[in-house]
This record gives C-alpha cells, structure tokens and sequence, in this order.
C-alpha cells in the first residue's frame, strides 16, 4: 500500500463551472487527468483499471437503463443530478477500490461534493514518486491531495473545506 495515501478528511465542495456535469468530472478524473500518475504495469498479473462508475442506489429518478430507450434518453439519464459517481480502481474480476466519491452539494447550488477513500490504495495503482511531487506542489497530502489537486489543476474552484 501507498504510504500516507490515506485519506481521513471530511469531503470538500467544488464549484461545477458551467456546462459540466459531474458524469463529465468523474470521466475526465479517471481517463484524463489520473492516468499521468499510474504506475508502469508488472509484466504479470491483472492490469489496473480505473474507471468512473455511477452510484445507481443512491438515484431516486428511477432506472438508467429499461428495454426500449434511445440512446440519447439514457444519455440524459446518466447526466441526471441525482446521480453521484466514483472513481473505481480494480485489477482482474475483483470488487475493487472506491478511490473517490462525487456528489452534487445540497448545501451549495452548482457545487459538488468530493469524498475520497479511507482504505489504503494499492502501491501497483500509482506512481508514488510522482504522486508525492504533485501532492507536495498543490500543498496537500493523500489521497485528498491528489484528487482536490487535479480538480483545481483543472479550473475547479474549492467552494468549501
């Protein structure tokens, strides 16, 4: 496990700048701005993934997905407000890790909420040279520095925490 890539702080609020969803940050966390930081793979074993997934139990608009729809209606089902998102990391046909947690805020209009994980996370997942340069650069530490640092490395405004 990564050492210090703990995360024990409460979540904190970002500004959802115009025209974002928070489908739109959960994908871009994990297939954009997280994937400078991965680990070189080992030849053997399962490759990490890591990928945004929908937090369908917590939606109460009903389901995403039913026989029938077009694709432009599940589309729109999938940007629904009600819906928080993580980021997952997994390797081979395990569970695997919630890194991260994004919910829309109830406290603040146009803001979410990001919650990151308090398990330790695999020392395979991240390169822990490049996650301790980035998170010493945005003057945070953890799991908390990363994710909180990419978001404003990325133009997301702190609102709260």
């Amino acid at each position: 496990m990564i050492e210090g890539l703990m995360n024990n702080t409460a979540a904190r609020t970002f500004g959802l700048p115009q025209g974002w969803t928070l489908r739109q940050v959960a994908t871009a966390l994990a297939r954009q701005w997280l994937p400078p930081f991965r680990a070189i793979p080992v030849a053997k074993g399962a490759p990490w993934m890591v990928q945004p997934i929908v937090e369908e139990s917590v939606a109460s608009g009903g389901p995403l997905w039913e026989p029938g729809i077009s694709t432009e209606e599940f589309e729109a089902r999938m940007n629904r407000i009600d819906l928080n998102w993580a980021i997952r990391a997994k390797a081979g046909r395990g569970k695997g890790t919630i890194l991260a947690r994004l919910a829309m805020s109830a406290e603040h209009p146009a803001a979410f909420q990001l919650t990151c994980s308090q398990e330790s996370i695999p020392a395979s997942l991240f390169d822990a040279d490049k996650l301790a340069r980035f998170t010493e650069e945005q003057g945070g530490e953890g799991a908390d520095g990363l994710f909180g640092g990419l978001l404003v490395e990325n133009g997301f405004r702190l609102v709260a925490g």
